[in-house]
């Protein structure tokens, strides 16, 4: 299944976003919950790029963020591009951190299925995708607050404060370190956001909420940590989840982003869920240099864990100024690239 369609989406993703050389080094590697079929095909348009892939499976890690085996962990350091698509994401230990240190090509695609990697790099338009997410961070880092409201209970707001936000979904071309594209986002100063988050779209982890939210999950944030944790099963679920960790730092808000890949589905794997079209995502726990890209490679702060939550339908505005209403952007600048683009909304 997929054969022709994933073979394209491998060698998109290796010569186009990844830049691979003749010559390079590329570590791909997985956990055994991956399809791994879509490690097969990278590591197979890696060869034929002319390039060197190494393919790594490891086992299923309990949760986020524990560092990688060492023999991976070297790995990491010693390649030329990494291309990552652990289900459990190694994105902010320690180990990928001091790999990114070293300045090269990291792709963090956790989570995807064949269906998945055909849809959201197969099959888009990835350099208008770029020219999207490109001009939404320029709106965002040139205002000074962000609102965002949703039908679900939203109403949050918070200081950019002139800190930069990002298209994390670019290519080679112009960065180093790259997720799944159709997000662009950021950091709003911590002690500045305050509100109600309404999560009606997926929690992850943990499991037992994944894709599975009846009742939205409301976070009550006040200076950038999350204080109450209210609404149905779900909502005791998570209690439990981050009182497990005796961690006050699964508590602060790391980041927030939007979502606007035109193929995303709702109901995928975390990387694809957090790139719905017209989505508002929130990440919690640790803060990895990511999201600060002005503190030089490391840390905002380092938790036990990682977690991201989706708001559907949300209305988001700048200085007042809304660029997306109920999940339908607005801005014109916006909607200029979309009719180019071709998307509808």
């Amino acid at each position: 299944m997929w054969e022709y369609e994933l073979n394209l989406a491998a060698r998109k993703l290796v010569e186009y976003v990844c830049g691979v050389r003749k010559g390079e080094e590329v570590l791909i590697y997985g956990d055994t919950s991956n399809d791994e079929e879509v490690l097969t095909a990278t590591a197979a348009a890696t060869y034929a790029a002319g390039a060197t892939p190494t393919v790594v499976l490891t086992e299923t890690r309990k949760m986020n963020n524990m560092e990688p085996p060492r023999p991976l962990a070297a790995a990491m350091m010693d390649a030329d591009v990494e291309i990552e698509f652990t289900v459990k994401a190694l994105l902010y230990t320690r180990a990928q951190v001091n790999a990114e240190k070293k300045e090269r090509v990291y792709v963090c695609l956790t989570d995807l299925d064949r269906g998945a990697f055909v849809r959201t790099i197969g099959w888009v338009d990835y350099a208008k995708m770029v020219e999207f997410g490109e001009k939404l961070a320029e709106l965002t880092t040139k205002a000074n607050e962000l609102r965002v409201t949703s039908p679900s209970g939203t109403d949050f707001t918070g200081k950019i404060g002139g800190r930069k936000w990002e298209d994390f979904g670019g290519t080679a071309a112009t960065r180093k370190v790259i997720m799944l594209g159709g997000q662009t986002g950021g950091s709003c100063i911590e002690e500045t956001m305050n509100g109600t988050l309404a999560f009606d779209g997926n929690i992850w982890p943990p499991d037992e909420i994944r894709n599975r939210i009846t009742t939205p999950i409301k976070f009550k944030v006040e200076k950038g940590v999350i204080k109450e944790i209210s609404g149905g099963v779900e909502a005791e679920i998570m209690r439990k989840y981050l009182g497990s960790f005796n961690d006050p730092n699964m508590y602060r808000i790391a980041h927030c982003c939007y979502g606007y890949h035109p193929l995303a589905m709702p109901s995928g794997g975390i990387a694809e869920v957090e790139r719905s079209w017209g989505c508002f995502q929130v990440g919690w726990g640790s803060q990895g240099p990511l999201i600060r890209p002005d503190l030089k490679g490391d840390y905002g702060w380092k938790a036990a864990s990682h977690d991201d939550g989706i708001i559907t339908k949300a209305s988001i505005y700048l200085d007042g100024n809304p660029v997306q209403k109920d999940g339908k952007f607005v801005h014109p600048d916006l909607l200029e690239i979309m009719k180019e683009w071709g998307v509808e909304q």
